[in-house]
C-alpha cells in the first residue's frame, strides 16, 4: 500500500511533467500556467524533504534516495530561476521537467529510510559538496536542454551555460576533495568516482576549447560533442556505483 510521501513524490512529478506539457504549446499564456504548475511541484518536493529532515534530525543528502530527490528538486529550481532570468531559455523546460520528473519517481526505487551519520561526515563541509554536486547537475542538464532542445539560443549563451556546468563541478571536486581529507586522511586517491569526475570536468573543459574554434559551426557532430560531458556527469553520479565499488558506496545505496 502506498504511504502519503509516496503519492506526494508522484504529485511532484506529475506537476513536472504537465509544467513541461504547458512549455510545449509554445504560448505566453501557456507558458507562464506550466511555470506556476512547476513552482507548485517544487514547493511540495521541498516540502517533502523539509519533513524528511525534521523526522530523521540530518539533512537528507546521503542515501541514493535522498540523493536522487535533491537533484531532481536542483534541476527544477535552476530551470525556473534560469527562465525568469532569460526568457529564452523557458522553452528548455522540454527537457529539463522530464529529467526532474524521472529522478523524482526514480528514487523511490531506493529503500527511504536514513543512514546514520558517522563523524567523518558531520562536517560543513560534506553539506558544500552535496550541495555543489546538485547545483552543477542542475546547470549541466539546462546546458544540455539549451544544445539539444533549444536551438534557437545564441552560441555564446550556450558557451556560458556549459561554463557555469563546468564552474560548478570544478567546485564540486574542489570540496569533495577537501572533505576526503577530513574524513579519510587524503584529498585525492583516485577512487572511481574521484577519477571519472576529473574525466568529465575534462570532457567540459575540452568541449567549451573546441567552441572557440572558427570551425565549430560546420563540425556535423557538434551536438554530440556538446551532450558528451553530461552523459559523463550523468554515468558518474548515478551510473558507476551499478558497475564499481567506491568509498561512496558504504552509504549511497545503504
Amino acid at each position: 500500500m502506498m504511504t502519503a510521501s509516496v503519492l506526494a513524490q508522484g504529485g511532484v512529478a506529475a506537476c513536472y511533467l504537465l509544467g513541461a506539457w504547458f512549455v510545449s504549446l509554445s504560448r505566453e499564456t501557456a507558458g507562464r500556467v506550466g511555470v506556476g504548475v512547476v513552482v507548485a511541484g517544487l514547493l511540495l518536493h521541498l516540502s517533502l524533504l523539509l519533513e524528511r529532515w525534521l523526522e530523521f534530525g540530518q539533512l537528507p543528502i546521503v542515501t541514493r534516495y535522498e540523493n536522487i530527490s535533491v537533484d531532481s528538486l536542483a534541476v527544477a529550481a535552476i530551470y525556473l530561476l534560469a527562465q525568469w532570468r532569460i526568457p529564452a531559455l523557458r522553452r528548455c523546460g522540454l527537457f529539463l521537467l522530464p529529467v526532474a520528473a524521472i529522478g523524482t519517481v526514480a528514487a523511490l526505487a531506493y529503500p527511504p529510510h536514513s543512514f546514520p551519520w558517522t563523524p567523518a561526515l558531520r562536517t560543513n563541509w560534506l553539506v558544500i559538496h552535496a550541495t555543489l554536486n546538485s547545483l552543477a547537475i542542475g546547470a549541466g542538464t539546462l546546458a544540455a536542454a539549451a544544445i539539444f532542445v533549444c536551438s534557437s539560443i545564441p552560441a555564446a549563451l550556450r558557451g556560458r551555460l556549459l561554463a557555469w556546468a563546468l564552474f560548478l563541478w570544478c567546485a564540486m571536486i574542489a570540496a569533495g576533495s577537501y572533505w576526503a581529507s577530513l574524513a579519510w586522511g587524503r584529498y585525492w586517491g583516485w577512487d572511481p568516482i574521484e577519477s571519472w569526475a576529473l574525466a568529465t570536468a575534462l570532457s567540459y573543459a575540452f568541449v567549451l576549447h573546441l567552441r572557440l574554434r572558427a570551425n565549430w559551426r560546420e563540425m556535423r557532430n557538434r551536438l554530440l560533442f556538446g551532450l558528451l560531458p553530461y552523459a559523463m556527469m550523468m554515468f558518474t553520479t548515478y551510473g558507476l556505483l551499478m558497475v564499481r565499488t567506491s568509498a561512496h558506496s558504504r552509504y549511497l545505496f545503504q
